[in-house]
């Protein structure tokens, strides 16, 4: 590490994310632990650990019991991320829908295309996991069948991008029940393995959401991202 500056900061938060995923570990040694495991000085071995901070890897507790504490990872630490480049490319929750539009009825596919070939156990499927009716959360549980980690990724932090809204819980109970195809059919679908059927009723599903937008809330689909 030959580096000064910052550029070494960000070698050390390398390292640090590689003992993390190596080691499990679920918060980092103390400081005077790791500037004997880093020759760097403690303002670059803080500033590697702001940088952390600051992508959501880690979280800094201050007084006793506190330190370093490793962070799940979580999808709103990618959408707090990516907001802040949505948001310098001015892009608009439009945009961000239609890339939804695109990912999860392929999305849907993917996941009755796992059922049909018996790749999802009937627990999975029951009423009462996955697909539970009454979760109202079927976006998330077909995702989540996909079985493609990158894909849930992004689909969960466009999702939580387009929810970050005080407004929005208030939008999503105005709707609800008008919006179709509904929850139910796409659920239906997915658990009978109709992957062509399943990938239609949720695009056609997100094209009446944004229909239902457009004609109560005209204004909403034209704001540009915020950086949250």
């Amino acid at each position: 590490m030959k580096s000064v500056g910052k550029k070494t900061a960000r070698l050390v938060a390398g390292e640090l994310v590689r003992e993390i995923t190596a080691e499990g570990l679920e918060r980092l040694p103390a400081e005077a632990e790791l500037l004997k495991r880093y020759p760097v000085s403690r303002p670059t071995l803080r500033e590697a650990l702001r940088i952390l901070e600051m992508y959501g890897v880690i979280s800094l507790k201050p007084g006793p019991g506190g330190g370093a504490v490793v962070n799940q990872v979580a999808s709103y630490q990618f959408a707090n991320s990516s907001s802040l480049y949505f948001h310098l490319l001015q892009l608009t929750l439009r945009d961000l829908m239609s890339t939804r539009m695109r990912l999860e009825p392929f999305m849907a596919r993917l996941a009755a295309e796992r059922i049909a070939r018996g790749e999802v156990d009937s627990e999975i499927t029951s009423g009462d996991s996955n697909l539970a009716p009454s979760a109202g959360d079927i976006h998330f549980s077909v995702a989540r069948l996909s079985n493609d980690p990158i894909l849930l990724l992004v689909a969960e932090a466009l999702r939580d991008l387009f929810s970050d809204k005080s407004s929005m819980e208030r939008i999503r109970k105005d709707l609800a029940g008008t919006v179709k195809p509904t929850h139910q059919l796409i659920e239906k679908a997915v658990r009978d393995g109709a992957a062509s059927e399943a990938e239609r009723l949720m695009r056609e599903h997100l094209l009446d959401y944004v229909s239902k937008l457009e004609e109560h809330y005209p204004n909403l689909l034209d704001e540009v991202i915020d950086w949250t």
